[in-house]
């Protein structure tokens, strides 16, 4: 961050104090007065340059003179915008101390800016503390903290800012983003999380702050309190991103609530915020399962196997629909899949003779457990179904007779 140039009002003040009469230590002698008032004029006009160069051949004798000639020409540097120059003008009027308190003050606070500026961290952060000896604010300590960012100081960018914020008469949102860059650095997630809780009080407006803030509930182990701040920032309209949303459907998910895990995908899917892909309308159909929606879990297992063509899934949706006694739509599912895997083979057939008893066509389900007869891993059952099979024909037959 760099400090903001002196104004055109800062330098006018300087020339009317040293013009003054009041006190004759802090007056300029007579013939600098004159070349100042020459000087003054052409800096009224614009011309700094100009007014540079006047200032220039001037040749102060007393300490006062020296310091307020030195104190002008680093003005006009600095709002010309060769804050080199700048600094070495006002170093030499600050090192006069011959100034008044005020005026002291006012230089050493324009070097130490400068020192900050040009990267001179360790004189800028001396220079400051001065100033916070004679009267402390919290734009002294600010910047402070600024300079010990430079360094990378964190624990004294902390106290700088704890400081600055107890002597702050309204919310200061830079000092507290300075602040929050210290605790995120010394992974003082703690307190980091009570200056972002200020942040978000203070500009709910700026969608980092509640993402950075439900973050360090997260690492706190506090997750209901997390969840509740992705909620805030949710109905704030800060979770746009695919990954966003979906952190908050798991969110809500593990934390006990999948029916409001797949209402959230759901919409998602449906308003297009979310890619209607198959990956997605798998993790939908997870959410409604374990939300014990079987019906809405199966449509969704099924949308995700016909854009994939994972014969997984399909089986998975062929279950659901098991269980939802809905056998006839469960065939004709099972029938669909093309399954390389022998393991899933054998699921399929066993299923599909499950149905098939169920529907009491007890012939087909008997072709096909024969069939898996010859299969090791499915020849026991294979085997029961069969004689189940064969013994429910006998009796449809006798009972036929």
């Amino acid at each position: 961050m760099k400090v903001a140039l002196i104004s055109v009002l800062l330098i006018a003040n300087l020339f009317f104090s040293a013009s003054s009469i009041a006190s004759e230590k802090f007056s300029l002698s007579a013939r600098v007065g004159q070349q100042v008032t020459k000087a003054f004029e052409l800096y009224e006009l614009g011309n700094i340059d100009k007014t540079l160069a006047v200032i220039g051949k001037i040749r102060p004798r007393s300490a006062f003179d020296k310091a307020y000639i030195k104190r002008f020409q680093g003005n006009l540097y600095w709002e010309k915008g060769d804050e080199k120059r700048a600094l070495q003008s006002l170093q030499i009027a600050v090192n006069e101390h011959a100034l008044s308190d005020q005026e002291q003050s006012q230089s050493e606070r324009m070097l130490a800016d400068l020192y900050l500026n040009q990267k001179q961290t360790d004189n800028a952060i001396r220079l400051y503390k001065t100033l916070i000896q004679k009267v402390p604010s919290e734009d002294l300590y600010k910047h402070l903290a600024l300079a010990y960012y430079q360094k990378k100081s964190w624990n004294n960018l902390v106290d700088a800012t704890s400081n600055g914020i107890k002597l702050s008469v309204e919310f200061n949102q830079s000092i507290h983003i300075l602040q929050l860059s210290a605790l995120f650095e010394l992974k003082d997630y703690k307190k980091a999380n009570k200056t972002l809780v200020k942040l978000t009080e203070h500009d709910p407006k700026t969608k980092r702050w509640w993402m950075q803030l439900a973050s360090t509930y997260q690492i706190l182990k506090q997750d209901k309190k997390a969840l509740a701040t992705y909620e805030q920032a949710y109905q704030l309209g800060f979770l746009e991103s695919n990954s966003e949303i979906k952190r908050l459907a798991n969110f809500r998910a593990s934390l006990g609530a999948p029916y409001q895990a797949a209402l959230l995908l759901e919409s998602s899917l449906n308003s297009g915020k979310l890619a209607a892909d198959s990956k997605n309308y798998q993790q939908l159909a997870q959410f409604w399962q374990v939300a014990r929606e079987y019906d809405k879990a199966q449509q969704y297992w099924g949308k995700s196997a016909d854009l994939s063509g994972d014969a997984q899934n399909y089986f998975t949706q062929a279950q659901l629909l098991q269980l939802l006694g809905r056998y006839e739509q469960m065939l004709t599912v099972l029938a669909s899949i093309k399954a390389d895997d022998q393991a899933l083979q054998g699921k399929v057939a066993i299923t599909q003779v499950q149905g098939l008893f169920a529907l009491k066509k007890y012939q087909q389900a008997k072709l096909i457990a024969e069939q898996l007869i010859d299969n090791p891993d499915n020849k026991d059952r294979a085997l029961q179904w069969v004689k189940l099979l064969e013994s429910r024909e006998a009796d449809a037959q006798q009972f036929a007779i």
